[in-house]
């Protein structure tokens, strides 16, 4: 465990999370990304989401030996509210998305209502993904949550449908197909020793659905950075209220997690989701959802790496199917 916090501290050094977003927003400063198609732009962003995101697990499973999951929870989003902040309010005054001068009064006020019902919504529905998922690997491990997670791939076009928008039906073969792989990967056990724990993962699987359909409805060039924080700000504050209820954390608890919660909160939070809103600019909600389902292949790749959890030849044909689908679902 000392050697992994090692490694997480020296990632955490490396500035992920500022080469990541530097090297997707500013245009024009590279001849390769000057090339890629905005569709490109995007599936790279999200591709680098499942990586961050794939880390994360580790870090989770770690912040629950130290202080309660919705306490873990909740401040890890209100830490990456503030850090993206000054890059939000930043982005905001370079775009003039709530200018007066800009922009008429009546556009000024629906931009309000707008990033608060995007805020709210989102923020909800995070809530319920990420709390429920924390909670969950008290009982479950970092791999089989992960892969009971990426269930979200098959209920985001359900959720789609439900605001207007068509699904392809190359989408639909690859996520089935995806869920084959999902399949070769994790149910090696058998339904029949599932625990609360499992069901649990299986409600976030819907709260991340019902997110990434929102991001998509939601979210245009001038604002993914205000929605980011927006979100951060009500899943934290909703779910602090309801960690004081339920679990009354201390201070104490939440010092001794400090170093887990700064990787948590710059790398798969603040880092994983804004570039999950960054991608969703140029990819339909189906295509985002097979590229971010990789998280799951990289929750088990990294505990290979840092706790030394070999995969079996099963979990190597499982990823190989997951890889296959996703790429396939982003050919033209």
């Amino acid at each position: 465990m000392a050697c992994l916090g090692s490694c997480y501290r020296k990632a955490l050094r490396t500035g992920l999370f500022s080469i990541c977003l530097q090297s997707l927003e500013v245009k024009g400063k590279s001849d390769i990304i000057s090339l890629m198609t905005d569709r490109t732009k995007g599936n790279i962003a999200l591709l680098l989401t499942a990586i961050l995101w794939g880390t994360g697990f580790i870090s989770q499973k770690l912040g629950n030996e130290v202080m309660p999951p919705m306490t873990f929870n909740a401040v890890r989003q209100l830490m990456a509210c503030v850090v993206l902040s000054p890059l939000a309010i930043n982005g905001l005054k370079k775009s003039g998305y709530l200018d007066p001068a800009r922009s008429t009064a009546s556009e000024i006020s629906f931009r309000y209502n707008k990033l608060l019902r995007a805020g709210i919504l989102c923020g909800i529905f995070m809530l319920i993904g990420t709390a429920t998922q924390q909670i969950g690997l008290l009982t479950v491990s970092a791999a089989k949550s992960g892969f009971i997670s990426a269930v979200y791939i098959v209920l985001v076009p359900v959720f789609s449908v439900l605001i207007g928008q068509k699904v392809r039906l190359k989408s639909v073969i690859c996520i089935i197909i995806a869920m084959v792989g999902f399949a070769i990967m994790s149910l090696t056990g058998g339904l029949g020793k599932t625990t609360l724990g499992d069901w649990l993962t299986l409600i976030s699987a819907a709260g991340f659905a019902a997110q990434i359909v929102a991001i998509n409805y939601f979210v245009d060039k001038d604002n993914p950075l205000l929605i980011s924080c927006l979100q951060f700000f009500f899943c934290g504050a909703l779910g602090l209220v309801i960690a004081i209820i339920a679990e009354g954390p201390t201070i104490a608890a939440v010092f001794a997690g400090i170093p887990i919660l700064l990787y948590q909160t710059f790398v798969p939070t603040a880092g994983g989701y804004t570039l999950q809103i960054v991608g969703q600019k140029y990819t339909d909600s189906s295509t985002a959802a097979l590229i971010m389902s990789l998280e799951a292949v990289f929750a088990a790749v990294f505990g290979a790496l840092f706790l030394h959890e070999m995969m079996s030849f099963r979990e190597i044909a499982g990823s190989a199917i997951i890889l296959s689908a996703t790429i396939i679902g982003q050919r033209e």
